[in-house]
């Protein structure tokens, strides 16, 4: 299976090779549907139904029913898992607006259409960066402010976050973080971001996408006892930070050793950063909040 992997399309299971998405279809043509990225490690889905949760949420507010029920959409997810045989995989759905019926310019006419397919797990760092941390840039961009998309849409059109990219690759960066338009830090394109000072944990407060990997790692904080402050944030606090890191689904916690030239002040990864990081892949491998996805 793993030779001829298999994705979902509309209720199908084909092969992944085979073309599936009309020329028509609106997320083709011009980047409108939302996604989300699921993960397992040792075979086991983390947070199946909270990312369900957030999906359902960005297809509501996007105007997107493909007719699916939760209990199709978890059948669904975690069969095209199994069959790509992977068991450290990220499992991505794409619902897009789909195409318009012949004759009319109607959007609310679109049939949407579901794409899943698994690929294997991909850390968002390399292990030198794991090791050693990443240099982020501050990036002149802005972020998309919540009065003309709200970030809690996870939303495919990626031209904004993949120009920012190339632009802080071509500067010498690893990655970025951009700023609201009052000077407040919000997200990477990739990730969410923490910051540490004293001893408390910082994450910012408004303009980002609500992680899953970020909410996780705010409660195992609070076990931890380690105090957790959910507010805005301004470069200024990055530059005098005594640990930053970004997170994703994508590897979790990945240490910042520089913000745009500033070095972290303290060893990276910091303290907390490492105490955390061995938290969720610690709970990642008991299982908690997990889906088991092949039988036995």
């Amino acid at each position: 299976m793993a030779n001829a992997p298999e994705v979902y399309v509309n209720g199908r299971y084909l092969p992944a090779d085979q073309p599936q998405v009309s020329f028509f279809d609106w997320g083709f043509q011009f980047g409108d549907g939302v996604y989300e990225v699921i993960s397992t490690w040792q075979g086991v889905m983390f947070r199946l139904d909270d990312y369900l949760d957030r999906l359902d949420a960005s297809m509501h507010a996007a105007w997107l029913d493909p007719g699916l029920s939760r209990a199709q959409w978890r059948e669904a997810v975690i069969e095209v898992t199994r069959r790509s045989g992977l068991r450290d995989a990220g499992t991505k759905i794409i619902v897009s607006r789909g195409a318009q019926p012949p004759g009319t310019n109607d959007l609310r006419l679109c049939r949407p259409n579901v794409f899943i397919a698994a690929s294997p797990y991909m850390f968002l760092g390399t292990e030198a960066q794991r090791d050693s941390g990443i240099r982020l840039m501050i990036a002149h961009q802005r972020g998309m402010p919540a009065d003309t998309l709200d970030p809690r849409y996870k939303h495919i059109s990626r031209l904004q976050y993949n120009l920012a990219r190339i632009e802080a690759a071509e500067a010498g960066h690893d990655d970025l973080v951009w700023l609201s338009h009052d000077g407040y830090v919000q997200e990477a394109p990739r990730s969410n971001l923490f910051a540490v000072r004293d001893g408390v944990l910082y994450t910012p407060a408004a303009g980002v996408l609500h992680g899953i990997t970020r909410m996780t790692f705010c409660e195992l904080a609070r076990e931890l006892g380690i105090p957790v402050e959910v507010r805005p944030l301004t470069a200024f606090d990055l530059f005098v930070a005594d640990e930053v890191f970004t997170c994703s689904t994508s590897g979790a916690a990945l240490a910042v050793r520089e913000v745009s030239g500033r070095p972290v002040r303290q060893a990276v990864p910091g303290v907390i950063t490492r105490r955390l990081q061995e938290a969720y892949w610690r709970i990642r491998a008991e299982g908690r909040h997990g889906t088991p996805v092949y039988p036995g």
